[in-house]
Order: C-alpha cells, then structure tokens, then sequence
C-alpha cells in the first residue's frame, strides 16, 4: 500500500512503537523472582539486538564475484542499569561476572564457568510493549554472560541525580517469534 496522504501515514503508524516501552527479564543460575522484577525495573535504557550477516565472495568467470550469504554474528549488548541503594543489581552482576570467568589473571581458559556447567549461563528476554503494556515483539538472548560491568562515577557535586551503570553483554544468539 503506497502511502500518499497524512490519513494514509496515520493508519500505517497508528500510534507508533515507542522507545520507552519495554522490558528487559534477567534469569540465571542463582537468580530469583525478586531479582528478575528488580532488575526488570532499574534497566533504565537498552536495545533491540542486531546481527550482521557476513558475506563470502566466491570468484566466478572473468574476475567477477558472486556473493553468498556467510555466517550471522552477533554484536555486544549494552543496558543501562540505575543503581538501587543496597547495590542488589550490582553486587548480583558482579557475582555472575565471578561465576561466569575466573579472576586468576593467569588462567588459560576464558568464558568458563567456576563449578558450573554451560547451561549455567544466563538468558536475557528484551520485549518490546505497546501503550496498552502487552507484548508487542521479543527477542531472547542466549548465554548471556556481562562481559563488562563499568564504573559509577562518584563526587560531591551531584546531589540531584540517582547512581547509573552501564553493563556490556556477551551472548551467543538471540531468538525470535517468526510470523
């Protein structure tokens, strides 16, 4: 349908997605319902994940390339966590961050878990709502683990504003309902 009046871009749109509507559900070894509504609730900012699909170029006939679909990867995630005052998001975090890698600087394995097995890691579900609160579209993050946990800036000079962190996340894949 070929949009060609404002009546027309109104009916397309309807309300529009909106950016400030979602939910983003923590769960884990070790995570209860308590921390899953919390955390659900002080992620202040995060994305919808993307993938980029590689590109292999196979040489054809005359110098030319025919270009195949390659392998799908899957950039870092970023959320934006406010930090409640019993430091609960992050002292969770930074267990899961110990639990997930070692902290022996002279280990030659990465990306393994300290008494823990590989469904050990943790599955993020990012949703998408509409005004009405229900789910409009979702995407599950597999194997989630936080690669880096960054600093709170601390100084006598912000008496008006709540403690922020960001929390950058490794995972493997994510998931999505197809229609």
């Amino acid at each position: 349908m070929a949009i060609t009046t404002i009546n027309d871009l109104k009916t397309a749109l309807n309300t529009g997605a909106r950016s400030n509507l979602f939910k983003v559900t923590l769960t884990g070894k070790n995570m209860s319902v308590d921390e899953n509504s919390t955390f659900s609730y002080l992620c202040k900012a995060a994305q919808l994940p993307g993938s980029t699909l590689g590109i292999i170029e196979v040489p054809f006939a005359a110098g030319r390339r025919f270009k195949a679909a390659g392998d799908r990867t899957f950039a870092d995630w970023t959320t934006t966590i406010i930090n409640d005052s019993n430091h609960y998001i992050r002292e969770t975090l930074e267990g899961l961050q110990t639990q997930y890698g070692t902290t022996d600087y002279n280990s030659t394995t990465a990306k393994t878990l300290t008494g823990g097995t590989a469904t050990d890691f943790s599955t993020i579900l990012v949703e998408q709502l509409n005004q009405a609160g229900g789910v409009v579209s979702s995407y599950t993050l597999v194997n989630c683990w936080p690669s880096d946990i960054s600093t709170i800036d601390l100084s006598y000079d912000s008496t008006d504003t709540l403690e922020e962190f960001t929390v950058t996340w490794s995972y493997d894949y994510f998931t999505f309902p197809t229609t």
